[in-house]
């Protein structure tokens, strides 16, 4: 609990969660997750920065702030790169990735009909490592857990709709605002 509370301190403080002054239709989330029943613990803390357009419910991540404790750091530059991976994926799966099945078989068989994110869609990604004298862990997956959550949690708070499912289609985000306004 120590380590996890220390990775969201370090998060919310490097992203100004709390501190830092946004423009309308804009908030930030946060999300949490360890992984100490697991003999690869590894501790994780996203603040996501969204922003709303609530006339279409198209959004976008402008910045994820990542903190992560995974024990000693045996190669920094291999460790940011994984992180900032996960990332991608984690905003991946929140923005455009789905499979859809029909007679058994995936519809999408390709990178033509299966979209990931593309270059625009990449949010600013700050990764802070969170010195730790413990065993080295994983580091390749844990971000990607906590990115949907995190920009989840900053929807809410920008237009005060709950969004639970992947990926977030605008059209569904924008039937929600409408039915708050209602």
């Amino acid at each position: 609990a120590l380590r996890l509370a220390n990775c969201l301190r370090v998060a919310a403080g490097k992203a100004g969660y709390g501190t830092k002054s946004l423009p309308p239709n804009t908030a930030m989330g946060v999300a949490v997750t360890a992984a100490e029943e697991r003999q690869s613990p590894t501790w994780v803390a996203t603040v996501a920065e969204v922003t709303v357009d609530p006339s279409t419910g198209i959004f976008k991540i402008n910045r994820l702030t990542i903190a992560m404790d995974c024990g000693t750091i045996v190669n920094p530059l291999n460790v940011d790169a994984q992180i900032r991976a996960s990332a991608l994926w984690g905003s991946s799966q929140i923005m455009q990735e789905q499979l859809t099945l029909k007679n058994g078989a995936f519809v999408q068989s390709n990178f033509d009909t299966y979209q990931p994110i593309r270059l625009a869609d990449i949010p600013q990604i700050d990764v802070h490592l969170v010195p730790s004298d413990h065993h080295p862990s994983g580091v390749g997956e844990p971000a990607s857990t906590t990115v949907a959550p995190a920009v989840a949690n900053a929807i809410f708070k920008a237009t005060g709709v709950r969004v639970r499912q992947m990926p977030l289609r605008p059209e569904v985000l924008l039937e929600g605002i409408r039915n708050k306004q209602a």
